[in-house]
C-alpha cells in the first residue's frame, strides 16, 4: 500500500482501521498520519485553543485504536468517524474544563445535537458531519463521496431542516430571565445629573 496521506481513499483507511483492529502498529501509524491533520483542525475549532487540541488529538486517537473493533464501514466513511470521536473529545474537554455550577444552569445541547445527528439517515449524518466536522464544501464532500453535487446539497439541506426541527423544544425549553414592566436601561457613562 503506497497512498500518501493525502491520497487515502476511505477503502484504504477502512482496510487501516480493520488491520489496527488486530494490533498492526503500523496500520494505525499510517491511519494517524491520512487523518491526523483534519482531526488537529476539528479539535482546534471546537476547542480554540490549540494546547488543548494536542491533548484532544492524542486521547481521541486512543480511542481510535482502542474502538477500531468496532468501526463499520456501512455505518459511515473513515474520516466522519475518526473526525467525530475527536468532536466527542474535544466537547469532552471543553465540559471538563468548565466550572462545576456552570453545568447546572445550562442545557446540554450538545448531547441533544448528537442524539438528533445519530436520527439522521446515514447519507445525510455524513454530509452533516463531513461539513461540520471535517470543515469540508460541498464540492469536495460530492467528490469524496462520488455523490452528484446537487444531491449532496439537497442532503445537507434535508438534513438542516431537520436538526432545525430537532433544536426547537430545546430553544422553546430556555427560560429567559424576566426584566418586569420597565425596560432595562444601559448604565450611564459619566453622565452627571
Amino acid at each position: 500500500m503506497s497512498e500518501t496521506p493525502a491520497s487515502a481513499t476511505d477503502a484504504a483507511l477502512a482496510r487501516l482501521i480493520a488491520r489496527s483492529a488486530s494490533g498492526h502498529v503500523a496500520s494505525f501509524t499510517r491511519l494517524y498520519d491520512a487523518t491526523s491533520a483534519a482531526a488537529f483542525a476539528v479539535a482546534v475549532r471546537v476547542t480554540d485553543d490549540r494546547h488543548l487540541a494536542e491533548q484532544v488529538l492524542q486521547s481521541a486517537f486512543v480511542s481510535v485504536w482502542n474502538e477500531s473493533r468496532r468501526y463499520s464501514a456501512r455505518r459511515t466513511s473513515p474520516r466522519t468517524w475518526i473526525l467525530a470521536i475527536v468532536h466527542r473529545h474535544a466537547v469532552e474537554s471543553l465540559r471538563d474544563a468548565r466550572p462545576a455550577g456552570a453545568e447546572a444552569h445550562t442545557p446540554d445541547r450538545t448531547a441533544a445535537n448528537h442524539r438528533a445527528l445519530r436520527k439522521l439517515p446515514d447519507e445525510q449524518e455524513q454530509v452533516v458531519s463531513l461539513s461540520y466536522f471535517g470543515g469540508h464544501s460541498q464540492p469536495e464532500i460530492a467528490e469524496m463521496t462520488g455523490t452528484p453535487l446537487a444531491t449532496v446539497k439537497a442532503r445537507t439541506r434535508s438534513a438542516l431542516d431537520q436538526l432545525r426541527e430537532a433544536a426547537r423544544p430545546l430553544a422553546e425549553s430556555i427560560v429567559l430571565p424576566l426584566t418586569g414592566s420597565t425596560p432595562i436601561q444601559p448604565p450611564q457613562t459619566g453622565a452627571v445629573a
